[in-house]
């Protein structure tokens, strides 16, 4: 498919997750069949202050690509300025506008799904982010923010309209976050408004399944977001890896995000709460809990996470759990 006139192999995404998504999770996503990523979500005001610590946030590796620069605000100029800025970093392939998080600290500040309570100013936001920068521009949203708000059709022909090159779609209201089932009729008819070109998102939880909501409800791509998480086998279509596969994954995981640790740490000359082996350990609990889904005795490992803060001692614990199920 293409965006504005990047060309991007494959229809599978990754979907950007706070506090997940990270160049660790991102080049193990891209190295197993992920067509394309987003940078963790970023603040334009933030971006616009030059403040160092929102800058971090869009830290890449130079095999991440295709991937898009992420960013989040209400203000038209704002969010121009920090356009700007992801495309003079120079290691992104496109911006996305987000107009979907339905978080409150985002939301509460106008951004957002809150953007959704006001199309004319979403129009503005893209408008403006389109004149400044030369790379190509999509917006991230949802199906609505409410009952009360402009329905799923209206939302994407203004996104269209305001010159967005790709919009995707997650398939529920901002106001039910995760809950319930994903509306992909309702992301079927979007996809039949518009000539850009259209990602689902909601609810994927395998290969098979995303290779089916593109067969049956006719969208260019689907995004893959907590499906991925402890999976990055879900972009490819082979069998459930052994025991052996996963625990190398977790080993790499853990290289990856410590090396990403180090290499933060090592720029901010501030004191940390935590070693860059321990905040590895920390930011991995989150994470562990899916590698390991499904496994026998995994309780016992979960609630030793608390004491593991080097990655000898995870690992370690890692194979005990691992020697139980083979």
């Amino acid at each position: 498919m293409k965006i504005g006139k990047l060309h991007i192999e494959g229809t599978l995404f990754l979907a950007p997750m706070a506090g997940y998504t990270d160049s660790a999770m991102r080049t193990l996503c891209l190295e197993h069949g992920a067509s394309a990523t987003y940078s963790e979500l970023t603040s334009a005001e933030g971006l616009k202050r030059d403040a160092q610590a929102t800058f971090r946030v869009l830290d890449t590796w130079k095999n991440e690509h295709p991937i898009a620069g992420h960013i989040f605000g209400r203000d038209p100029e704002s969010m121009a300025e920090a356009a700007e800025k992801v495309e003079e970093i120079g290691r992104f392939d496109w911006i996305d506008i987000n107009a979907g998080c339905p978080v409150k600290k985002v939301v509460s500040r106008g951004a957002g799904a809150a953007l959704l309570k006001d199309l004319p100013l979403l129009e503005e936001v893209i408008r403006a982010v389109k004149k400044r920068v030369s790379l190509p521009v999509s917006v991230k949203t949802r199906i609505g923010f409410n009952n009360n708000t402009a329905d799923h059709l209206e939302i994407a022909r203004r996104i269209q309209d305001a010159g967005a090159d790709m919009i995707a779609v997650h398939g529920r209201l901002a106001k039910d976050f995760h809950g319930g089932e994903a509306n992909w009729e309702k992301l079927a008819e979007m996809k039949a408004l518009l000539q850009i070109p259209f990602v689902g998102n909601g609810g994927i939880q395998s290969f098979a399944e995303a290779q089916e909501k593109i067969d049956v409800f006719g969208v260019d791509a689907v995004m893959i977001g907590r499906g991925a998480i402890g999976n990055p086998w879900i972009f490819q279509d082979t069998p459930r890896p052994s025991l052996e596969t996963r625990r190398e994954l977790i080993a790499e995981h853990l290289k990856r995000l410590l090396e990403l640790n180090k290499q933060k740490q090592a720029a901010d000359p501030r004191p940390h709460r935590y070693t860059p082996e321990a905040a590895t350990c920390v930011q991995f609990r989150t994470h562990i809990p899916y590698y390991i889904r499904g496994m026998f005795g995994k309780k016992e490992l979960l609630s030793q996470l608390v004491q593991l803060t080097s990655v000898h001692s995870l690992l370690a614990a890692v194979d005990h759990l691992f020697a139980k199920n083979n």
